[in-house]
């Protein structure tokens, strides 16, 4: 049931068995028998302390609540009552109004579920105009499933005849303020932008442009999760047949929006000029606000002057007023503020893909605009007032663009590059059984075969490519446990990049990558010792090319501390763990499953020192982490399964272990053959527990 939608429509939580609702519906039930539980809940929070957590979170969490209602003074503020307007729900007080509507705080009565309801603003005597937008707000939003888009519950006509809708409660602070409370770096700003620009892209891909994106409509919640809201003055885009949320809601001339987050060709109030990349622009201001701690045009004395100044004249980067931002996310903003549409971002998709290679570290794909282009804008905006200031400008522009050109040349080379290697990346690590969806069957052979044929016969003149293509191979191979064809694709790509280092073309990033992959092979082939040394070196030029806080960097070092775990160094490797740990949990971005991979690595130390009850506690905590986010059938679900037999084997728990190595056994051998190392130690395992089955019978 992992990841599925429950019965009251919520998104699973926990351990991803039970939706957040039926958890927080378990917390109410301890103090009310009344409270609705879902079957088979009460025993599973018996064996699953990720939920059970949960529960114990939200009891207390109500408990604080009731204790400070008991205390309080009675206040009444303006609510409608449960015999209100709307069946089913309990208005409490207003908590935004906007152009259109009134928000309320509100309660379902049927699930006792906190959530919001809009209500038309003027209601029944709205023009047909504000009624039809209100009706298409509905229809958006109910279109749209995305964890940083607001989700919609249900909507009607209430007794009075008025249009509403409710939806979920998003509880927090807008992103600007979020963000300057919090004192987020440039790279914590990126990571929110992403999964923004995620959402943003899940509406464009449906086809709804929002039209009014601004720190106001945008609310980080309490899980630190960025979520957009008022989809009040969306539209569908391109042609929209008659009737659609599109048709019949804007004129010619008429501006909707927000002036200061709008795009230039949306101030101009032609609807027929308005797609996706109007919200990109506005994502563009939201950014740089972000960054700047100020919009980009606020020097901007009436609306005439910032209309000219976003049709005409580029900002400032967003590092002239933060120096923590660099060149790359500088690109990324000035890219989406672009007075052209052409030149900003194709799609939210796009803007996605760069930020995510920012946050990655690797290479982004947006360029700055070039000399050539700039010039030929100044020279469009101020036109000479002179011959001789002409004949001068013109030799400038003459040098300007021979420059231009080469560095034209030069850019489109490496972008071909990175290009090349992002393919063959994505290609290869499409099979890869430990990450992605591959198998053991002979077409994966038959495709690296493949792989590696196309890239020593048409990557010999790249070897800084060829090398990077070598090195995923082999790390395919080695998801697979091949270590012979692992060994010799590994070797040669960090001999080439280690040449390729000592003439400059090499970054100390990417030789890291292969020394890193390095010592897997040699941990896999347990030459232990030798793989510490392999580590150690891809931590320190990890440390120094990207920092100490980089996931890679700390990739580097949860394998180097698993080293010294296997060499039985078990107390310097607890240290390392724990401190890994610790920095990990201090970072709010750190990815579910490298966290979990980081539990899994301390509980094996205590089940190397026979503490197999805090051993099987640590494998349960990190199945939990990653249940939600992974299919059922993924390796490392398989991998994390036979830890937990292997716990459950040790503390007697015989019957449980043997279901548990069941289904690991089953999700191993599709992912990596029958011959793997690694499912034959399912398989023992499994042996092992029929005897014991046996015995006991």
């Amino acid at each position: 049931m992992a990841g599925e939608t429950s019965q009251f429509g919520a998104s699973a939580a926990g351990c991803g068995r039970y939706s957040r609702d039926e958890l927080e519906l378990a917390a109410i039930a301890r103090t009310d028998p009344d409270a609705p539980v879902a079957d088979g809940l009460v025993e599973h929070l018996s064996g699953c302390p990720v939920c059970r957590g949960i529960v114990d979170r939200v009891t207390s969490d109500n408990a604080f609540l009731a204790e400070v209602a008991k205390a309080a003074p009675v206040v009444r503020p303006a609510v409608r009552e449960e015999a209100g307007p709307i069946a089913g729900y309990r208005l409490g007080e207003e908590i935004h109004r906007g152009a259109q509507g009134a928000v309320y705080r509100a309660e379902q009565l049927a699930t006792r579920r906190t959530c919001a309801v809009k209500m038309l603003l003027r209601g029944r005597f709205a023009a047909d105009r504000e009624r039809m937008r209100f009706e298409r707000e509905v229809e958006v939003v109910a279109r749209l499933r995305h964890p940083s888009i607001v989700t919609l519950y249900e909507s009607g006509i209430s007794r009075d005849g008025e249009p509403w809708f409710a939806m979920e409660l998003v509880e927090g602070d807008r992103l600007d303020e979020f963000v300057r409370v919090r004192g987020s770096s440039p790279r914590e700003i990126a990571a929110l932008m992403r999964q923004i620009a995620d959402g943003i892209a899940c509406a464009h891909r449906r086809g709804v442009i929002h039209r009014d994106l601004k720190p106001g409509n945008i609310v980080v919640d309490r899980e630190g999760v960025p979520r957009v809201l008022d989809f009040g003055l969306a539209r569908a885009d391109g042609d929209a047949p008659p009737g659609s949320v599109a048709g019949g809601t804007t004129l010619v001339g008429e501006f909707l929006g927000t002036f200061a987050y709008a795009a230039p060709e949306q101030l101009a109030g032609d609807p027929g000029a308005i797609d996706s990349r109007c919200d990109l622009y506005a994502l563009g201001v939201v950014f740089y606000e972000c960054l700047a701690g100020r919009r980009p045009f606020e020097g901007a004395r009436s609306i005439a002057e910032l209309v000219m100044q976003k049709s005409g004249t580029a900002p400032e980067r967003p590092s002239a007023s933060n120096r923590a931002v660099d060149r790359d996310l500088d690109v990324i903003a000035l890219r989406l503020l672009s007075a052209d549409p052409a030149r900003r971002y194709d799609t939210a998709d796009a803007l996605a893909e760069d930020l995510a290679r920012y946050l990655d570290g690797r290479p982004i794909l947006a360029r700055e605009d070039s000399v050539a282009y700039v010039v030929s804008k100044t020279l469009r905006r101020h036109w000479l007032a002179s011959s001789a200031a002409a004949a001068l400008l013109l030799t400038v522009l003459a040098s300007s663009v021979a420059l231009a050109i080469a560095y034209a040349r030069a850019e489109r080379e490496r972008i071909r590059s990175d290009r090349t290697l992002a393919s063959f990346r994505d290609a290869v690590g499409s099979v890869n059984p430990e990450s992605v969806a591959g198998s053991a069957e002979l077409t994966v052979e038959q495709f690296l075969e493949l792989i590696e044929q196309n890239a020593a016969n048409e990557l010999s003149a790249e070897p800084g490519v060829l090398a990077g293509v070598l090195d995923t191979v082999g790390i395919v191979h080695l998801g697979f446990e091949d270590v012979e064809r692992a060994e010799k694709s590994l070797r040669t790509a960090l001999e080439m990049r280690r040449a390729l280092a000592a003439r400059g073309e090499c970054t100390p990033a990417e030789l890291a990558e292969s020394v890193h992959n390095l010592g897997r092979l040699l941990f896999l082939q347990r030459k232990t010792a030798e793989a510490e040394i392999a580590y150690r070196e891809a931590l320190a030029l990890r440390t120094e090319a990207l920092g100490a806080d980089d996931l890679r960097t700390m990739l580097s070092w949860r394998h180097l501390a698993a080293c010294v775990r296997r060499q039985k160094r078990l107390d310097e490797a607890r240290g390392m763990f724990d401190e890994i740990l610790a920095k990990a949990r201090a970072r709010r971005d750190f990815p579910a499953l490298e966290m979990a991979a980081i539990m899994n690595s301390r509980a094996f130390i205590d089940a190397d020192e026979g503490r197999h009850d805090r051993a099987l506690e640590g494998f349960r905590e990190a199945l939990g982490a990653i249940r939600g986010s992974l299919p059922s059938d993924d390796y490392r679900i398989g991998r994390s399964l036979y830890n937990i037999a292997s716990a459950e084997e040790k503390l007697g728990r015989i019957d449980d272990a043997f279901a548990h190595a069941g289904d690991a056994l089953s999700i191993m051998r599709r992912r990596k053959g029958s011959d793997a190392a690694t499912v034959q130690q399912v398989e023992d395992l499994l042996r092992r527990l029929t005897e014991a089955r046996g015995a006991q019978r």
